[in-house]
């Protein structure tokens, strides 16, 4: 943002403020509402969504849900395992595996 010129914003009247104020909030939604079209449009977030999926027996592996499932949840549905048994449940999170340091 080192190129976005500097305004004296002290120069204008409260109802001049008021009115930059209604046009910045205008772009800001207009923008906003451009990326969801395109979020439906081609069917994704432009943000990260992150993981739906982790494997119970690796908690370091996760899966978006999207795109090809990875092969530890096609292991774990050959066993048996539903896809709703994998889901990531935020009231009972899983530890993530000790990484072992290594040796200097």
């Amino acid at each position: 943002m080192g190129d976005v010129k500097q305004f004296d914003f002290s120069a204008f009247t409260d109802q001049q403020l008021l009115h930059l104020h209604a046009q910045v909030r205008s772009e800001i939604t207009r923008r906003q509402l451009a990326a969801k079209r395109l979020k439906v449009r081609y069917g994704r977030s432009i943000e990260s969504e992150g993981p739906k999926y982790r494997n119970p027996q690796n908690s370091a592996e996760t899966w978006s849900g999207r795109g090809k499932r990875p092969r530890w949840v096609e292991i774990a549905l050959a066993r048996g395992a539903s896809l709703e048994s994998l889901v990531i449940d935020d009231n009972h999170p899983v530890p993530h595996p000790r990484v072992p340091r290594r040796q200097r």
